[in-house]
């Protein structure tokens, strides 16, 4: 599941859902959106707070070059 469907399935705001997992409503909007590729710490946090259903596999992706 994204991180996107787990915070709107739960209705959790970014700030709310930091909290929970000691990062910041940034650090978790960058995580959300697929900005840049969390650290080891956020990815860790993030499926801990979200009790695995949110997995590491959920939050990085990776595109082929054509």
């Amino acid at each position: 599941m994204t991180l996107k469907d787990y915070l709107t399935q739960n209705n959790l705001s970014l700030k709310v859902f930091g909290d929970r997992c000691g990062l910041s409503a940034p650090t978790v909007l960058r995580a959300r959106d697929g900005i840049n590729i969390p650290s080891r710490r956020t990815l860790q946090a993030i499926v801990n707070a979200t009790g695995g259903t949110v997995s590491i596999q959920d939050l990085i992706t990776v595109e082929a070059d054509e």
